[in-house]
């Protein structure tokens, strides 16, 4: 397996340091059934548009006339589902050996900024361990678009060259290679290794043990499996 030894080493968040499915479903059906008095998911709505949207993109969907109503109950619920998240197993002792040895961790998300906080305080993770957080509030593009890690590497002072990107899906591959850097794309997120490889990232690790050797951690202390 190739080993990135780069300084820098940006994160997308869901689907690669934490899994907040069942945390964002079981949100929406608290908002759907208090506000709107229906079931979730609604029968127009496929399951993958869930992840791939935002909260507001859907509420305009559903109610375009009570979207900041909406929304604003899916932030105040938000905080009280946590416990349906999931920590990828040895995350928080993968980026504080990547800190220890000298390395740079970044976030790079679509997730407003709000919710990336919440799930890094349920990963136990503090923000400061982070050189730079970018979430969906820093640019009008997303990923697939390189927009976002452009301004990861920015504020991490940062050159592609020395960093390397890691995430679940395709979107995360297209937007670092289109940001020219070196991709890890990992299977154990929402999306499985076969469509993964369609798009050719330099590895793919298939558990946090993996990821650690394609960064080059030999040792990181705690349950990496």
């Amino acid at each position: 397996m190739k080993a990135f030894t780069s300084k820098h080493v940006l994160f997308d968040l869901d689907g690669t340091l934490v899994d907040t499915r069942n945390a964002v479903t079981e949100c929406y059906r608290r908002v759907f059934r208090n506000k709107l008095g229906q079931d979730f998911p609604p029968v127009d709505l496929q399951v993958g548009d869930i992840f791939a949207m935002r909260p507001a993109e859907i509420f305009a969907i559903i109610a375009p006339e009570r979207v900041d109503e909406l929304h604003a109950a899916y932030r105040e619920n938000y905080p009280h589902c946590t416990g349906f998240i999931k920590v990828f197993p040895g995350i928080r002792d993968l980026m504080l050996a990547l800190t220890r040895d000298g390395r740079k961790p970044s976030v790079v998300t679509n997730k407003g900024i709000e919710r990336t906080l919440i799930d890094l305080d349920v990963a136990g993770i503090p923000p400061s361990t982070f050189t730079s957080i970018v979430t969906a509030e820093d640019t009008v593009e997303r990923k697939p678009h390189p927009a976002p890690i452009l301004l990861g590497l920015k504020r991490a002072h940062a050159e592609a060259s020395d960093a390397v990107y890691v995430g679940d899906g395709p979107q995360d591959i297209l937007a670092a290679r289109a940001a020219g850097m070196g991709i890890v794309a990992v299977s154990y997120g929402f999306y499985e290794a076969q469509s993964l490889q369609l798009h050719q990232p330099d590895v793919i690790a298939a558990t946090t043990g993996e990821l650690a050797a394609a960064l080059g951690m030999t040792s990181v202390e705690g349950a990496l499996s």
